[in-house]
């Protein structure tokens, strides 16, 4: 299953690549300064370097920072089903001077048994997390579990390694509203495309911004 999810995010990789060089040349390369990412943001600047994401759906907002672009196309980058599922990808386009690529991908469902919210966090820890390593965090209308692991690309297994042992570059988080069966799966990835670049990454701080994004996630009154 890991083999298979990380194959898959390469694969997502290099198609954004192509995206980014794109988007890079046009100039295009805040939040602010995309359409499709406009057609998403309910309120400009609601904290510093960031703007306030509204879901098609009706049913979630969040934190969206302004450095990052929703992906508009192919379709596979975001699709949508009326109120009970949403998801969409976004990232930086511009090339970073330390050689990693920053993305995050958000995936939103509704009205599923309680015991397929729990079938949802057992597959993204398999997915995401160094031997179901994860913690928890309680709020008065969400429940997050949230975890960070270390995937190696120059590793031929393509194995998640410790993040207490290296720096980790994936973080990933399950947002549940506690007066519903609603969640929020996000997936945040630092992946070295330009190794001549260093590649130096501020782990703690990286997992402070997925952190922000994940506490950010309001589900709206049903």
């Amino acid at each position: 299953m890991k083999k298979r999810m990380l194959i898959v995010s390469l694969v997502t990789l290099v198609t954004l690549v192509g995206f980014i060089v794109v988007k890079a040349i046009d100039g295009d390369t805040t939040a602010l300064n995309d359409s499709f990412t406009m057609e998403f943001i309910a309120e400009e600047w609601v904290e510093d370097d960031f703007h306030l994401f509204e879901s098609k759906t009706g049913q979630y907002r969040m934190l969206f920072p302004d450095q990052f672009q929703m992906v508009s196309a192919p379709p596979e980058f975001y699709g949508r089903r009326d109120t009970r599922f949403e998801m969409w990808n976004a990232l930086i386009y511009d090339d970073s001077e330390d050689g990693i690529r920053y993305d995050f991908r958000v995936m939103f469902r509704n009205y599923e048994a309680e015991e397929l919210v729990r079938t949802r966090l057992n597959i993204m820890l398999q997915d995401h997390s160094y031997q179901n390593q994860y913690a928890e965090i309680k709020t008065n209308d969400t429940l997050i579990y949230h975890g960070a692991s270390f995937w190696d690309s120059n590793d031929p297994e393509g194995g998640l390694k410790d993040p207490n042992q290296n720096e980790a570059n994936n973080f990933f988080g399950l947002i549940r509203d506690v007066h519903s069966n609603r969640s929020v799966e996000f997936v945040y990835s630092t992946i070295c495309y330009k190794e001549e670049l260093g590649c130096k990454l501020d782990a703690a701080k990286q997992y402070e911004f997925a952190l922000k994004l994940m506490k950010s996630v309001e589900f709206s009154d049903e």
